[in-house]
């Protein structure tokens, strides 16, 4: 009797040991999915096209410099913070501290008023951006004496603009910016993967060689055309050295500490005609 009595209060107090490794086990996935969750960071990300001080341009587009400043005023006076590459980059691969009220600023094509309009205003209120740039329409510019607000940034300016601190640049193709024969950077319906990983590289490598030979920069971020993105690109952009990837799907990004969160980013296209208070409710 005493026999049994000894194994049955060996086997309670083995019963009670898993149950409480297991509760233990148990509070300690909360906890790590809690901190997980902690370290996740809200990033809304604007995106601008051409910033004209010509009214019969201003659209969907284009916005104007009344409407840029009034946009960088609001984020400033709310407590905002612009960011750029390498702020994501190190806080998502090194751990770095990340701002609790971040925004990214871009600009897409690089026009020329990106320069003349955007770039002092951006200056003026302590800001960051990044300026997503076609090689083609570069290398067009480097020939040109006679340019206006209508033209686009030649790689001197750029380089440039990329040597200030405050502009990030990325690559928004070589010459996959069209929608004529391809739907920007995307493979074609009847499209082998081999060819278009080659047309893709190829266009790529040219604007990654462009960027380093005439601006020296080695860009991190590309933007996909239109924003219009296919599955096949993700891991090419990931060959090619690319560690964020903006498109244009509306909505709130979350950051973690996965690389896969600085992928294919969501932005809201800033038009003309909107006042930033009801522009801002949208975005935040």
């Amino acid at each position: 009797m005493l026999f049994f009595k000894a194994v049955l209060k060996h086997k309670t107090v083995i019963a009670i040991t898993i149950v409480s490794v297991m509760i233990i086990v148990y509070a300690v996935k909360i906890g790590v999915a809690a901190y997980e969750r902690s370290l996740d960071k809200s990033l809304s990300i604007i995106l601008y096209h051409s910033v004209s001080e010509d009214d019969s341009k201003h659209g969907e587009y284009s916005v104007s410099p009344e409407e840029l400043k009034s946009d960088l005023l609001f984020l400033k006076e709310n407590g905002y913070t612009t960011v750029t590459s390498k702020e994501l980059i190190d806080y998502v691969y090194s751990g770095a501290d990340f701002p609790d009220k971040a925004v990214m600023l871009t600009f897409d094509d690089g026009c020329y008023d990106s320069l003349t309009n955007a770039y002092p205003l951006i200056e003026k209120y302590n800001m960051k951006a990044v300026f997503s740039v076609v090689g083609e329409f570069c290398d067009r510019e480097e020939s040109k004496k006679d340019r206006d607000n209508s033209s686009y940034l030649n790689w001197k300016e750029v380089k440039e603009l990329y040597q200030s601190g405050i502009i990030d640049i990325a690559c928004h193709s070589n010459s996959l910016h069209t929608l004529s024969g391809r739907m920007g950077s995307t493979i074609n319906p009847d499209e082998s993967y081999s060819d278009y990983r080659s047309v893709f590289l190829s266009d790529t490598n040219n604007f990654i060689r462009s960027a380093k030979e005439k601006a020296q920069i080695v860009p991190e971020i590309y933007t996909y055309p239109y924003g219009l993105i296919c599955e096949e690109s993700k891991n090419l952009i990931k060959t090619c050295g690319f560690r964020i990837s903006l498109g244009c799907e509306e909505r709130e990004n979350r950051i973690t500490r996965d690389e896969s969160s600085l992928f294919c980013l969501g932005r809201f296209n800033r038009q003309s005609g909107v006042s930033t208070e009801d522009f801002m409710k949208k975005v935040f």
